[in-house]
């Protein structure tokens, strides 16, 4: 018994395995319009990305962009009926940013906490048909007609029950809107992670203005 002890004892120990780290979670968000102004091109939203680190440290990405529009033909501001919506991706997005000759302006990416990451959940709503697009909606009493902003807001446990987030629209609303999210603790800090910006191709997209918070936007009306 001592033998087997001593012997055990003395043997090298295996190294410890690799433990991957914790995901971690960012959102970049974005607001524009067309130049020169026209109300149906305004539009906000966001991108959420989870990055995996594996047992060698390399990053694994998920993202889901909320990026809320009718599923066809251009927004109508005044219309009452509401309309089937989409949720466009990130590229999307940005091409039908260029078919309307729009300026996009971009807060992030922020780092965020697990809980903000609840965007993946609200996507999968608005792409199950349950919802359906109206520029002007019910102020958050109905859920099943939502525009751009509430789309986005309503994946956020804290800014989810804001009746009318902002009353701008494009790049100034959306403004408004970063802090609305700086503010209720969205952010784990006001640093923004840069190597986000190449990983999703931001860098590649010619509209795109890199905003700071509390940054006075004013809209691009000529």
């Amino acid at each position: 018994m001592f033998l087997s002890l001593a012997l055990a004892l003395s043997a090298p120990a295996d190294p410890a395995p690799h433990v991957a780290a914790a995901p971690r979670y960012y959102m970049v968000l974005f607001g524009g319009q067309s130049v020169p102004f026209v109300p149906r091109t305004a539009h906000t939203f966001g991108t959420f990305v989870k990055a995996t680190p594996d047992a060698t440290g390399a990053l694994s990405l998920e993202q889901v962009t909320i990026s809320w529009l009718p599923e066809s033909g251009p927004v109508q501001p005044l219309r009452i009926r509401s309309v089937p919506g989409h949720n466009y991706t990130l590229e999307e997005t940005f091409a039908i940013a260029a078919k309307n000759n729009a300026r996009m302006s971009m807060w992030g990416p922020f780092e965020i906490d697990a809980g903000r990451y609840n965007a993946a959940a609200q996507a999968a709503t608005l792409e199950s048909g349950a919802v359906r697009f109206r520029s002007l909606d019910s102020l958050g009493r109905n859920r099943r007609v939502q525009h751009c902003v509430h789309a986005l807001t309503f994946a956020d446990p804290k800014l989810q029950s804001l009746r009318q987030p902002v009353l701008k629209v494009g790049e100034p609303g959306t403004a408004k809107l970063a802090i609305k999210y700086a503010e209720s603790g969205a952010f784990a800090s006001t640093e923004t992670h840069e190597w986000l910006v190449d990983a999703l191709g931001l860098d590649k997209q010619p509209v795109v203005v890199r905003r700071t918070l509390g940054e006075q936007v004013p809209r691009q009306w000529k």
